[in-house]
Formats: C-alpha cells, sequence, structure tokens
C-alpha cells in the first residue's frame, strides 16, 4: 500500500513539473503617438438622415444578398473640419445591428421583409464592412472635408426580397486618423 502511495506522489510531482517547464517569460512593449487634437465632425454631420421613398421589392429581387447597384443607392456626405497638421487620412467605422445570413447588411426595425442597407465609400464604390475601420478617404488638414459615401438597400436572403413595408435602420459612425 505504502508503493501505491509513493507512486502516485511521484506521478503529482512529476505533473507539476512539467507544467513548470512550460512557462516563458517575455515583455510587452506598447508603443504609439498622442496627437494634440483630432478632427472635428461638423454638426450638420452628427444626424445625417437618408430616405429610401418608391423602391419595389422586383428591383430588390435583381441583386444579390450583400450587394446593390447604383439605382438602388443614395449619396450621404460627412463633413470634417479643424482637421489638424499630420493627419491626412480619414477612417469609418461603422456600427449597428447586422443580418445574420449577410454579415455586410445592416438590419433594423424594418418591416419590409429580407431587407437591408449596405455602406460604400462613393469614390471607390468599395462596401465598407461593419464594424471595421475603413473606407479611407484623404483629408487635408485645415480644410473642411467632405466624405463622401453611398448607401444602397440589399436583400438579405436569397428568398424574394420583400414585402412592401418600411426600412428603417439605424447605424451610428466613428471616425478615426491618420
Amino acid at each position: 500500500m505504502n508503493m501505491k502511495k509513493l507512486s502516485a506522489a511521484v506521478v503529482v510531482m512529476l505533473g507539476l513539473g512539467v507544467s513548470a517547464a512550460q512557462a516563458d517569460d517575455g515583455s510587452l512593449n506598447f508603443t504609439g503617438e498622442v496627437s494634440a487634437s483630432s478632427c472635428s465632425v461638423a454638426t450638420s454631420s452628427t444626424e445625417v438622415p437618408v430616405t429610401f421613398d418608391g423602391y419595389s421589392a422586383a428591383t430588390l429581387d435583381g441583386v444579390a444578398p450583400g450587394t446593390t447597384t447604383s439605382a438602388l443607392q443614395k449619396p450621404f456626405s460627412i463633413q470634417l473640419v479643424g482637421c489638424p497638421e499630420g493627419l491626412s487620412v480619414a477612417k469609418i467605422k461603422l456600427d449597428g445591428k447586422t443580418s445574420g445570413i449577410v454579415p455586410n447588411a445592416f438590419v433594423g426595425a424594418s418591416t419590409a421583409r429580407y431587407v437591408g442597407i449596405v455602406i460604400s465609400d462613393a469614390n471607390t464604390n468599395t462596401i465598407i464592412t461593419p464594424k471595421v475601420f475603413g473606407g479611407d478617404q484623404t483629408i487635408v488638414p485645415g480644410a473642411e472635408n467632405t466624405l463622401n459615401y453611398l448607401v444602397g438597400l440589399t436583400k438579405t436572403s436569397n428568398e424574394s426580397a420583400a414585402v412592401a413595408g418600411t426600412v428603417d435602420v439605424p447605424v451610428t459612425f466613428t471616425m478615426s486618423y491618420e
């Protein structure tokens, strides 16, 4: 019996020794730069309403989920003011509820079934990935900078687009500067 207790103790000690041998030591070094200020979003751009009126479900049926066409897009802009020297690029991060099926499409309290929106950079027509900084646009320090985007209706399913209804999709934005 004593041999069993001794064997168990040896196994436990060996297990502890192996765990300790797997430990690593290292260092972390965080660097960066803090600027004195950033651009300001002009008051006229803090709430930007875009209204979609008169689009038929048949028009939406012609697009693949998560895509849009120029016929389904509306332009909008965000104006930045007071950008300090040293900044040359603005990036936008869009936040809101996204479709579980089409992750680049925002959805909300719409009553139109299977309808969402996608937001694109107006210069490149590239859809901006939700919840990630992107859509890089050049800014000029000291000038009023107008950043142009497109919002387009899209399908959020392979099903028929919509039963007639409303589109109500809230999206918030955060700007980042380089």
